[in-house]
């Protein structure tokens, strides 16, 4: 146990207050998609028009994550969880009574909130609490627990919407973010460090210039984003398809959102492991590869059930090894001194790509269908692949 985490409060309850922290604002994401088609016969609206809520709750994310390092400076991590944590309470129980189309997206905006105010100062605190080892291990487990979201939340989630409904399943998440937000309360360390520095626009942009400075970097920031359009793409119609495509009941959706969840949890410990011997370049390039072609085979609903989902699954490995990948190349990449400005930039345009993927897939699925999404998206993914292929120049 480090020195800083044993003034406070122990280390595993640290561990645990950050791993629930991630895992809510993962399930922001990603759990109101399994339960589209109900909410469209309920709100009346469509699933595409449901789509873009999530899309406008990245997008909103996005643009906050640009300021929520400096902001963590002035008045620390503790605040800036604690106030996310509260935001997804909001959300999650707002989604729960919506009782228009609208209101989901009032409700989107305090979850574009939590995720930008949670997930930087979640790994800022694992790297910070703990020292040597016990930090990496830390920035492990909470970067493990996003993935819970889909492992063990959708398919709780989907358990209760089969038994009482959708709404109940926002109202049990809800109160599951209020129990988090009063652990994280307790379990994380208090912030030392202050600053009475005035914040100018000027400061908080100034980091991010040398990076698109490089011709490398920006091939490679463009790759991210353009993936993620592939990737939230079609996630964000994965419940609807799954149901209306493949005919399958909410409870067997949450069971396919666990096993996905598991193959990218896998995908993202064998890039660091078995595979740690391959070149990042080429692991990433082949990630973003196979995830295209196999989100492309699974949507054109020609393998049935059980051929699906073994296909997603694969897609979801892909995904998980070419994220971590991409990762380690933008590291190697850059400047140590610009490590933290790297990883807050990619986050942002993986979320700018999460948020064009749901909108661009909306809008192809109410014109065209599901194949539509299984003809487009997957050009934004091999274009990725492309743009993320080593060249042989400083």
């Amino acid at each position: 146990m480090s020195k800083t985490v044993a003034a406070t409060t122990s280390s595993g309850m640290v561990l645990v207050a950050l791993g629930l922290s991630t895992f809510i604002t993962s399930l922001l994401t990603i759990g109101p998609t399994p339960f589209f088609p109900q909410i469209a016969a309920d709100l009346d609206v469509s699933i595409p028009l449901l789509g873009q809520v999530m899309s406008a709750m990245l997008l909103l994310s996005a643009v906050c994550g640009l300021v929520t390092g400096p902001l963590a400076d002035r008045s620390g991590n503790l605040l800036l969880i604690l106030a996310g944590l509260a935001a997804a309470v909001v959300c999650l129980f707002s989604f729960a009574f919506a009782p228009v189309y609208p209101a989901l997206y009032l409700a989107s905006a305090a979850g574009g909130l939590t995720t930008a105010a949670v997930l930087g100062p979640s790994f800022a605190v694992a790297s910070t609490a703990f020292t040597g080892a016990a930090a990496r291990r830390a920035v492990g487990w909470t970067n493990s627990a996003q993935a819970g979201s889909a492992i063990v939340g959708v398919p709780l989630l989907t358990a209760i919407g089969a038994a009482a409904g959708w709404r109940m399943a926002f109202i049990a998440a809800g109160a599951a973010a209020a129990a988090v937000l009063v652990i994280a309360a307790i379990g994380l360390p208090r912030d030392r460090r202050r600053t009475t520095e005035p914040l100018r626009p000027r400061a908080i942009l100034a980091p991010y210039r040398p990076l698109l400075g490089s011709v490398t970097t920006r091939r490679l920031y463009t790759a991210t984003l353009l993936a993620a359009v592939c990737w939230f793409g079609f996630i964000t119609y994965l419940g609807a398809f799954l149901a209306t495509g493949l005919g399958l009941e909410i409870g067997q959706v949450g069971m396919v959102y666990m096993v996905s969840g598991a193959c990218y949890f896998a995908g993202s410990l064998i890039a660091g492991g078995a595979l740690a011997s391959v070149p990042a370049h080429r692991l990433a390039v082949a990630g973003f590869g196979a995830m295209a072609i196999c989100w492309a085979v699974v949507f054109s609903a020609r393998l049935g059930v059980a051929g699906s989902v073994f296909v997603l699954a694969c897609a979801a490995l892909a995904m998980g090894i070419a994220v971590v990948s991409m990762i380690a190349v933008l590291s190697a990449s850059t400047p140590r001194e610009y490590g933290s400005t790297t990883l807050t930039l990619y986050t942002v345009l993986h979320k700018l790509g999460s948020a064009a993927g749901g909108a661009i897939g909306g809008l192809l699925l109410a014109f065209a269908g599901f194949d539509a999404l299984a003809i487009a998206l997957p050009l934004f993914g091999l274009t990725a692949a492309l743009l993320g292929w080593p060249r042989n120049r400083p």
